[in-house]
C-alpha cells in the first residue's frame, strides 16, 4: 500500500475494505453464522475483510441488526418551516477573527479522539492498515444536513457570503485538526493516504454553481488540507454523482486521488487517468466497484470485467486500489465481492497487459436491465 501511495512499483494491486453492509452477506464472507456476527459485529467486519484479503480499511460501516440497510441521512420533511434566513442569522453571530473562533477549539480532546481511532485500528484490525476517512477534513459543504436542501440552496443564492462565512469558521477548526493529524501520521507511521471529500454533486452535476463553489467553498477546503498536503499525505476525494465539472477543482486545491464513480453517468476512468495533481503527480484511484449496478445486479463475470476495466484504464493498475464506489448493500451477492477481490489479487503488474475495455463494461447492459437474481 505504501509503495502504491508513493507512486513506486508494486508486485500486486492493493485493495481496501470497510464499506460493506448486510449481516448475512458479511457473515457468509467471514465464514460464520449471522448470529455469531451479531454477537461481535466489529470483529465480524474485520474477519470478513480479512477473508477478502484487503490490505487497508477505511473507517468501517458496522451493521448491528440482521436486516439493517443504509438509508439517506437527509429527509426534507424534517426541516419544514426552516427559512434561509436561519443560515444568515447563524453567520451574523460568528466572530470575524480567527482568534475568537479558535478560542473554543479543544486540541487535547480532538487529539485524543484521533488517537483512540488509531489505537483501536492497530489493536483490533489484525494487521489491516487503517486508511483514515475523517469527513471533517474534506470540507463542510452539506449544510443541508442542518437546514434542509431548500433553505440551504436558497441561502446559497440569496446570502452566499453568509454561507461562505460558516464554511470558513468550521474550516478553521478542521485546519487545526489537520495539523494534529500530520503529527499522528508521523508518530504512528501511517501509510500516507487519507480519504475524504464531501458530496457536492448529484446525478445532474454540482448541486450549486461551480462559480459559488470556487469562491466560497473550495478555498476553505484548501485551507483545511494544506498542512496534510505539505506533509506529503495523499488525499483522495470521494466522487458521487456527476463530478466532471469540478474534478479539476478537487485537484487544484490539493487532492491527488479520486474514489467512487458512477460510471453510468459517463464518468470515464481513461479521461481521469490523464489528469495530474497540483504537484504533477499521477493520480491515485480507489476504483469503485459499482454498488448501484455491477455488484448488486451483475454476474460474477460482470464483476471481473469491471475489475479488468479498472486495470485497463489505469495502465495495469498504476495508482489503483480496489474498493467499492460507496457502501455496498444487503442486495449484493457475497460471491460478487469475493470474485472482485480474488480477481484483482490474481493480476501481476509486472506482466504485459493488452487492454480489452476502453469503456465501462456496464454500458453494454444499460440498454437492458441487469439480471436481478
Amino acid at each position: 500500500m505504501r509503495r502504491q501511495a508513493l507512486g513506486l512499483e508494486v508486485d500486486r494491486i492493493p485493495s481496501l475494505g470497510g464499506w460493506m453492509l448486510g449481516v448475512r452477506n458479511m457473515a457468509q464472507i467471514a465464514g460464520i453464522t449471522p448470529e455469531a456476527f451479531l454477537a461481535e459485529p466489529e470483529a465480524g467486519v474485520v474477519l470478513a475483510n480479512l477473508r477478502l484479503e484487503v490490505d487497508g480499511m477505511v473507517q468501517p460501516v458496522i451493521p448491528r441488526h440482521l436486516d439493517e440497510m443504509r438509508t439517506g441521512l437527509v429527509a426534507e420533511s424534517q426541516f419544514t418551516g426552516i427559512e434561509p434566513e436561519a443560515i444568515l442569522q447563524r453567520a451574523n453571530a460568528i466572530p470575524d477573527s480567527e482568534r475568537e473562533i479558535l478560542a473554543d477549539f479543544d486540541q487535547a480532546s480532538e487529539e485524543k479522539r484521533y488517537r483512540n481511532y488509531f489505537d483501536k485500528a492497530f489493536s483490533a484490525w489484525r494487521g489491516i492498515e487503517p486508511v483514515p476517512n475523517f469527513w471533517e477534513i474534506g470540507g463542510h459543504f452539506p449544510l443541508y444536513s442542518e437546514y434542509g436542501y431548500i433553505a440551504f440552496w436558497q441561502a446559497c443564492a440569496l446570502y452566499p457570503e453568509a454561507v461562505g462565512k460558516i464554511y470558513w469558521a468550521k474550516s478553521l477548526h478542521s485546519r487545526e485538526r489537520a495539523k494534529i493529524l500530520v503529527r499522528l501520521y508521523r508518530e504512528y507511521d501511517l501509510v500516507p493516504l487519507m480519504f475524504c471529500g464531501e458530496d457536492v454533486c448529484n446525478n445532474q452535476g454540482p448541486m450549486v454553481s461551480p462559480a459559488f463553489l470556487r469562491r466560497y467553498y473550495f478555498p476553505t477546503v484548501q485551507m483545511i488540507i494544506e498542512p496534510l498536503v505539505d506533509a506529503g499525505i495523499r488525499l483522495v476525494h470521494h466522487c458521487d454523482g456527476d463530478v466532471r465539472p469540478v474534478v479539476d477543482d478537487f485537484l487544484a486545491i490539493g487532492f491527488s486521488g479520486l474514489q467512487g464513480f458512477q460510471y453510468e453517468l459517463g464518468i470515464d476512468l481513461y479521461d481521469l487517468k490523464q489528469k495530474r495533481s497540483r504537484l504533477g503527480e499521477e493520480l491515485l484511484f480507489f476504483t469503485g466497484l459499482s454498488v448501484s449496478r455491477t455488484l448488486p445486479f451483475g454476474s460474477v463475470e460482470d464483476v471481473r470485467y469491471e475489475v479488468d476495466y479498472f486495470l485497463d484504464a489505469t495502465d495495469g493498475g498504476k495508482g489503483m486500489f480496489l474498493f467499492t464506489s460507496n457502501v455496498s448493500g444487503v442486495e449484493v451477492p457475497p460471491e460478487n465481492l469475493i470474485a472482485a477481490y480474488q480477481h484483482v489479487k490474481a493480476w501481476r503488474p509486472s506482466l504485459p497487459r493488452q487492454a480489452r475495455w476502453r469503456h465501462w463494461p456496464g454500458f453494454e447492459k444499460l440498454a437492458q436491465p441487469f439480471d436481478k437474481r
